[in-house]
Formats: C-alpha cells, structure tokens, sequence
C-alpha cells in the first residue's frame, strides 16, 4: 500500500502547485510564446506516461543509491545552471529533466533566463526559431512523455504545445532521499553581461544595472539577499561565468560582500574558463586573487568554487556547445532538501568537479587531508595552493599587444598569489598547515581526458573549496 500511497501524495502536492502556480503567476508578454483560450486537443494517440522509476532501484538509469558517512551525511549530485524551452535550451523541461535523473543526479536546478517557470506558455515548434530543433524536438517529447502529458492545440492552423510549469515537472520526477528540483532564476543583465544564478528562490527578480561592473554584480547579487531576508526563505546567488563575453575581472568580484559562490568550471563552451592569450585570466588564477584581496585586505569572508553544466543542448541537438554532464557539484548533507542544499553550500560543504569524485575531505585545523575516490587505471595530482602573509599586494595593468592598458582585463599580480605550496601524485594526500597561509584550497587533476569536454584536451578535475589554517572540516564517503 506504501507505494500507491505516495504516488497519491505526489500528485496532490503537485495538483496543489499548479493550482497556486496559475492563480498567482501568469508570466506573459514575451515574443515567443502564444496564449489564446480555445485548446482543441491532442493529436494521435500514443504512450499515456512517462515511465518514471519510484522504486529506489539500484538499476534506475546511471543511479547508485548514495551511503551516509558515519556522521549521518550524505554527498548529493546536482546541477545548478540549467536551461529548457522557457528562455534559451533546445528541449522541454521533462526532456531535459529527465536526462539528469536518469544519470544518477540527486537534485537540479532549471535556471532559465529572466522568468520563472510558471503559468502558462505556449509554442509553435514548427513556426517558432525559439523552438531550435522544430518538430524534431516536438516528436522526442511526445514519444517520452505520450499524448495523454503533452498539452497541444491548433492556432491559426499552427501547432501549439504547452511549456509546463516547475510544479508539473515536480509531480513526474521528484521523490525523497532520491531526487529534487530546485526553483531558479538566470538574473540575465544585458548593459555589463552580468549573470547572477538565484537558487531556490521564491519570486522573480528583474536584472538591475549599474554603472560599473562591480556594482551591477552587488546590485543583483543584494536583490537576491533582500528577498531571502524578507520571506526567510534559504536562497543563494552565485555569479555565473565570470569570462563569458570577457565581462568580470577579478577586481570587480572581491569587493562585492555578498559574493560568496561563483562558477569556477562551466561547461557551455563559450566562456573561456582557461582564459586566452588575450589577457582573460583562467578561473584558476582569478579564483586566487579574489580570495587573497578578500581575506589579506578586505577583511571579507571567501568565496566558494562551483562546477555547473549551463546545459543549453539536450537530445536531437545539433549543437555540442552547452551539453548536459560536463560539470557538477557534489553537497554534503543529511537531507535532500533545497534548504539542506541551499545550507551546505553557504558554508562550502561541496565540491565542484568536471568528473573526479572524492572519498575523504578533511580538516583537524592542523592538516589538511584529500582522499580521491579513485578508479583504475587513472592517475591523479593532488595540488594544495594558497597565499601566504606577506605576500606582495602590488599589480599593474594588462597590456595587449598593441600597447594599450586594459582595465577590463584582471589585473598583473606576482607569483607570491596563489601558489603551489604542495603537489602529491596519488589518490591521497595532506597537507600540513605552517599557520601563515591565508587560505589553502585544493584541486585534483586526474590523467583520464573529458570526453564530454569544455575545451578539446582538458582533463577531468576536482576543485576543493578554500580552508582557513585551525578551521576544521570534515567531509567522508
């Protein structure tokens, strides 16, 4: 009776969102959709439902039911930059859910440009250029998810078919201790290209500019705090792809008080995470500059690495530019919850990864220990980096190759930032803190290259978030 019970329970709380979702939000007005009243059915008959796995079966999809560490935590896997038909993916939310629950994901975040997905929306999938793929992309969700879940009707003579809200993509996937989805916003500013991530927030935010970068960033970035502290819900920022469109140096992050997460590693191939040789710094290298002007000069708290996917191309796609699967988080916590998410990665209770996973992160406040989770054949370098006191703060511009100084280019800093203070070859390594580091973080470089790759030759890596000498961590598989 247990497993009808909860089927049951399922569909109300998701009949319940819906219900909420079109008395209290009609988000309309945009080019691309079609709302008119009079819905004149489905077409052929075909499958009634989406065969979705309620079971805990071992053998759903890629899925591994996770195990608790012996302190009751476990290591959740998610994406938190995701994007559908609602602003600028190729597929319908369930197709693009679907891919990440049927991978061994435990919780994603559909973070579509500017809007929220809720209320009702309509498109055209052979007269739209929204639609990218057409009737293709059409005809895949329709024999995934059959006639009786596809909401279509002819305008015009045109076919229509409806984006469905969160609340309805909720009732398909979502099941405790095994999967979640988390309400989320792309905060899209067009003056200074400035993305700020909203996770689990509760009510649209509307990019806000200002007059520099730095302070566009503060702007969206406070926008999502004063929502958090008006209706006590946890939700977090994060600033999205710091060099997409070469838009945010590392001078412009570290000031910002309510930065505290950004994208270290994002697989959309077009924003230049590794930086050129056209003066963009790698994420690397910014990473560490921010973290020593917040920690040795602005007396601020660091900031936190995240690995997310910005999925933009899903199945029937021509383009292999924003593939799902290229960059991750794992979430230490004991409950699969977007407040229990929201919560561990405040306080960098995570790790990023491009597809190196961990068995062990710990910290006594003396030593700091790294245990890869490891697999064979695959060798792995364990780097431990940092600025120590001392360090010489002095910079001095970028200058290209025609002479000019950039300024919206990071700045020159010297080698006293961000250096290698240890490397280890092996799955396991710790490092001993001399107590003069402002921080030290960790990255594993394993020697197996990505096959869904960011950039042709990259290797599969995981980023560790900064720890400070006497903080004590500790993170076991």
């Amino acid at each position: 009776m247990k497993q009808p019970l909860v089927i049951l329970i399922s569909f109300l709380i998701g009949l319940v969102f819906l219900l909420q979702a079109e008395i209290a939000w009609g988000q309309s007005g945009h080019s691309h959709s079609h709302d008119h009243s009079q819905d004149q059915g489905h077409a052929d008959k075909g499958p009634t439902h989406l065969q979705v796995d309620y079971s805990f079966r071992s053998d759903a999809g890629q899925y591994t039911p996770p195990e608790p560490d012996e302190d009751g935590y476990y290591w959740w896997k998610g994406n938190l930059h995701t994007h559908t038909l609602w602003s600028d993916g190729d597929q319908f939310p369930e197709v693009a859910t679907q891919w990440y629950y049927e991978h061994g994901y435990h919780f994603l975040a559909l973070s579509d440009h500017n809007i929220l997905q809720r209320g009702k929306r309509w498109v055209r999938p052979a007269g739209d250029d929204f639609v990218r793929g057409g009737m293709e992309v059409y005809e895949l969700y329709r024999e995934r998810f059959g006639d009786e879940w596809v909401e279509t009707r002819r305008v015009d003579g045109e076919l229509e078919v409806r984006l469905k809200p969160l609340s309805e993509v909720r009732a398909l996937f979502e099941q405790s201790g095994r999967f979640r989805m988390i309400d989320s916003e792309e905060i899209t500013e067009r003056r200074h290209v400035i993305h700020v991530n909203a996770t689990n927030i509760r009510d649209l935010i509307e990019p806000r500019s200002g007059e520099t970068v730095e302070e566009t960033i503060r702007l969206n970035m406070d926008a999502v705090m004063e929502q958090r502290k008006e209706t006590g819900r946890d939700m977090l920022p994060h600033l999205n792809h710091p060099n997409f469109a070469r838009a945010v140096t590392a001078e412009d992050m570290a000031p910002v008080e309510n930065l505290r997460l950004f994208e270290i590693y994002n697989g959309h191939r077009g924003v230049l995470n590794f930086g050129n040789d056209d003066g963009i710094k790698g994420l690397d290298r910014v990473w560490d500059i921010v973290l020593t002007k917040r920690l040795g000069e602005l007396g601020l708290p660091p900031v936190y690495g995240l690995a997310v996917d910005d999925a933009h191309h899903y199945e029937e796609s021509d383009s292999e530019t924003a593939r799902p699967g290229r960059g991750w988080v794992r979430v230490r916590s004991r409950y699969l919850t977007p407040e229990h998410i929201v919560r561990a990665l405040e306080n960098g209770d995570f790790y990023a990864s491009s597809g190196v996973e961990m068995q062990e992160i710990n910290s006594d406040g003396s030593r700091y220990t790294v245990k890869v989770d490891p697999e064979e054949g695959v060798e792995y370098r364990i780097r431990f980096i940092g600025t120590r006191e001392g360090y010489d703060p002095s910079s001095e511009p970028y200058v290209d190759a025609e002479g000019r100084a950039r300024e919206d280019r990071t700045r020159q800093y010297s080698e006293d930032i961000g250096i290698v203070l240890q490397e280890t070859t092996g799955s396991e390594a710790s490092y001993e803190f001399q107590g003069d580091e402002l921080y030290v973080r960790a990255k594993v470089i394993s020697s197996r290259p990505k096959k869904n790759y960011f950039v042709e030759g990259e290797h599969e890596m995981a980023w560790l978030q900064p720890l400070l000498p006497g903080e004590h961590y500790g993170m076991e598989n």
